[in-house]
């Protein structure tokens, strides 16, 4: 029995759950787009991923964080980040796979699924530090 997972395998996980510690606040934890972005910008990504992150977040509500188009459009990311729809496939996966993106199904092409942004628990519990009274 061989303990090497196949790809099928694999894809076949559920994606563990990344939840917030509780549900975004705006008005105590702040616009949730500027949150997002710190989160990015804080994290360990290469610069494509985090490229093609910030990117998507600019066509987002400031305070909900919603996507105004929620179909992620590959070849608009490439030609507005200048990288190949490869690396834009590539780092919207690597985002998925952090926490950062939630797909409706992972089934769907990126084009064809809706996106939300998400914050990992991990780093939303970073971001918003309860704050002495």
């Amino acid at each position: 029995m061989s303990t090497v997972p196949t790809p099928a395998d694999i894809y076949a996980r559920s994606a563990r759950a990344l939840i917030a510690p509780a549900p975004h606040d705006p008005l105590r934890d702040g616009p949730f787009r500027a949150l997002w972005e710190r989160g990015v910008l804080g994290s360990r990504m290469i610069p494509t991923t985090k490229l093609v992150a910030l990117t998507l977040a600019a066509g987002a509500d400031w305070a909900t964080g919603a996507l105004a188009a929620p179909q992620v459009s590959v070849g608009q990311l490439a030609e507005a980040t200048r990288i190949t729809h490869g690396q834009v496939v590539v780092s919207l996966n690597i985002l998925e796979q952090r926490g950062w993106l939630a797909r409706s199904s992972r089934r769907d092409r990126w084009g064809v699924a809706e996106v939300r942004l998400t914050i990992p628990a991990a780093i939303m519990r970073r971001l918003v530090k309860p704050r002495p009274s």
